[in-house]
């Protein structure tokens, strides 16, 4: 994935304080581990959701290495 990014995504970028950045990484972030879940859902229906959050975290932590 090699988009550049649009002047006005730039710019919007450019106003946000480094609050908003961090709560909108963190807002992805957990986007991605509900995603997760879901996937594991469908392999693993049998286990709880503590399971499945716990897995998610653990499979996305080590996900880029």
């Amino acid at each position: 994935m090699d988009e550049t990014p649009h002047p006005l995504q730039l710019e919007g970028l450019r106003r946000m304080t480094p609050a908003q950045k961090l709560e909108m990484v963190c807002a992805l972030y957990e986007a991605g581990i509900q995603l997760r879940v879901a996937g594991l859902r469908t392999t693993h229906p049998d286990w709880p959701r503590e399971k499945l959050e716990f897995e998610a975290r653990r499979s996305l932590t080590y996900a880029g290495t």
